[in-house]
């Protein structure tokens, strides 16, 4: 006979009861935090703190009630208890941005402002949305504390940042720039910031016309005593104010003769601005205070040169140049025949699901220098690429290399250099999220270094577990990159894996030499230490015989870089200039 089973009434009654509770649980938790939501609203932070706490309850794991007591706790200037929410969500990342921006508020409103703009910075890197109204608040808030820390500098770049976010306090920040640039006798740009002040309805106007009326006198006067004194730009090359050229590049040379202290020089090429000359040591002076040189791009047909001296007492300009680019001759597009480099550089040392790195994206940088200079090609800017922290995601990372290294022809060389986490079989990219899908995985680079054309193929990873997987140059510039690209033409060519550990190894930083220890011999070796038989070229054998002994002895034998694949050990990597 079948066999039943009774549940008594009792227990029936017992299991109803507790589901009944659990949902009325949830119901109070949803209300509470709804109307602490409405209260914090309507600036009852009292009522709201309530609320959240009566929410919590019933919810211990609420991070939305965490995170709105916390703000709520701050405009009740109980800074600590909102700390300690803040902290709450932070642990389970729960709404990073906001959670940091309130948490370095909360320092700030405690006068901890080193450690305000610790949380900003980490709000900052957070904000992946690009939240304008989240960006908005942190450079204000950036900018207060740093003003609090006398750093003036730092204080007009976030104030800067603030407004072009469209800061709703664009008229108090405007004053407070206003005040910063009088003080540093940038008379000028006070008045400007003034100006802009009363416009935007600062509500001290009847302050404001006074401070015109003495900046409009302290300009005049400026101007006035700036009459006898001058900043002058005199053209070496070239020669002229017109100059006809058949190089893409054109290496300007500029005298500047100076009876100011220059702050800055600008470059514009075509009314575009370059990268600015900054940190001169020019000693005012009636000779040519100093020379500088600069590589500028040409595009075809005429390119109009100018430049921008910056001082206290204001902007003194240079003479229109205009650089007229020609077709190339025959001999010329035979150099440009010769084999190129094309090099995607990655560095991650800020991850949100893996342990932060110290110096990985400080090895990135240090590589593409290298690659950027005579001794590594003196890549140009369509021939390398730099992802770094937050633009190291796999997809920018892929996209890269597929860009870069479709464009190489059968006689070039692809380089992928890697620096970051790694796992069993990939590298972890700046997004990852603790799934496989967010790897880049060794096979996925392998198949790109295996559909592109390139002859020479060299991928060098610093990376735990990284074991499993002719420009217009003069003198002994253009001696050392000659050299490379003859060595370069001649190579049989091949695909070199260089990795910095075993499969099972973990690569090591150092805070003595600021490095990962492989990269920092790497980059020695590529700068001529790895020169062994003093050709002054520093071939793939050569670079990685150096670095494999040094790393070794560096991290008594913790650390042992690999080479394998087929290739040409006579593969030029680098030369040295003599």
């Amino acid at each position: 006979m079948p066999t039943f089973s009774f549940i008594s009434t009792t227990t029936l009654t017992f299991l109803f009861l507790f589901c009944c509770q659990t949902l009325v649980f949830a119901q109070y938790d949803t209300h509470y935090l709804k109307s602490g939501n409405q209260a914090l609203e309507q600036k009852n932070y009292v009522q709201a703190e309530t609320d959240y706490t009566t929410s919590l309850k019933h919810n211990s794991r609420n991070m939305e009630a965490y995170l709105q007591r916390g703000i709520a706790r701050w405009h009740l200037e109980k800074y600590k208890d909102a700390i300690s929410d803040l902290d709450r969500t932070i642990l389970f990342n729960y709404k990073l941005a906001e959670a940091n921006l309130w948490k370095g508020k909360s320092y700030y409103s405690m006068d901890s402002y080193k450690e305000a703009i610790t949380y900003f910075d980490k709000a900052l890197k957070s904000n992946t949305k690009k939240d304008s109204q989240i960006n908005t608040e942190i450079y204000e808030f950036k900018g207060y504390a740093y003003q609090k820390l006398n750093n003036s500098d730092k204080t007009v770049e976030n104030f800067r940042l603030a407004l072009g976010e469209g800061s709703t306090k664009s008229a108090e920040i405007n004053y407070e720039l206003a005040t910063i640039n009088y003080l540093n006798k940038n008379y000028e740009e006070s008045l400007k910031n003034l100006q802009k002040a009363r416009q935007l309805g600062h509500p001290n106007r009847a302050e404001i016309a006074k401070k015109i009326v003495t900046l409009d006198k302290l300009i005049a006067e400026e101007k006035k005593a700036n009459e006898q004194k001058n900043v002058k730009f005199h053209f070496q090359n070239p020669s002229s104010l017109t100059a006809t050229v058949s190089n893409s590049f054109f290496d300007l040379e500029v005298c500047l003769e100076s009876e100011l202290m220059v702050n800055e020089v600008k470059v514009f090429v075509n009314n575009k601005e370059q990268d600015p000359i900054r940190g001169l040591t020019v000693t005012p002076s009636t000779m040519c205070a100093i020379t500088i040189k600069r590589k500028i791009p040409l595009q075809n047909g005429t390119n109009e040169i100018r430049l921008e001296a910056t001082t206290a007492q204001g902007t003194f300009f240079s003479d229109k140049a205009n650089i007229i680019f020609t077709t190339p001759t025959r001999a010329e597009n035979a150099i440009a025949s010769m084999p190129k480099v094309w090099a995607v550089v990655v560095g991650v040392a800020s991850y949100t699901a893996m342990p932060t790195l110290r110096y990985s994206d400080d090895d990135a940088y240090q590589m593409y220098a290298f690659l950027k200079s005579p001794e590594g090609g003196a890549l140009s800017d369509n021939q390398i690429t730099l992802l770094v922290d937050e633009n190291a995601t796999k997809s920018q990372i892929t996209n890269s290399l597929s860009q870069k290294f479709s464009a190489a022809s059968e006689n070039d060389l692809v380089i992928f250099y890697y620096a970051g986490h790694g796992l069993e079989g990939s590298f972890i990219p700046y997004d990852y999220n603790g799934t496989e899908s967010t790897k880049l995985l060794h096979k996925d680079v392998q198949d790109i270094f295996t559909s592109c054309k390139a002859k020479n193929k060299l991928f060098i990873a610093d990376a735990c577990h990284s074991g499993s997987s002719s420009e217009n140059l003069r003198g002994n510039v253009k001696a050392t990159m000659d050299k490379y690209y003859q060595a370069l033409a001649k190579t049989s060519g091949g695909t070199a894996l260089m990795m910095s550990s075993k499969a099972e190894e973990t690569s090591l930083e150092n805070k003595t030499i600021r490095q990962g220890v492989f990269s920092y011999y790497l980059i020695r070796g590529l700068k001529g230490e790895a020169d062994f038989n003093a050709d002054n070229i520093v071939s793939v054998r050569e670079l990685f015989d150096y670095v494999q002994t040094q790393t070794r002895q560096y991290t008594n034998y913790r650390q042992n870089p690999e080479l394998y694949g087929l290739f040409d050990p006579n593969m030029p990597i680098g030369a040295v200039r003599k």
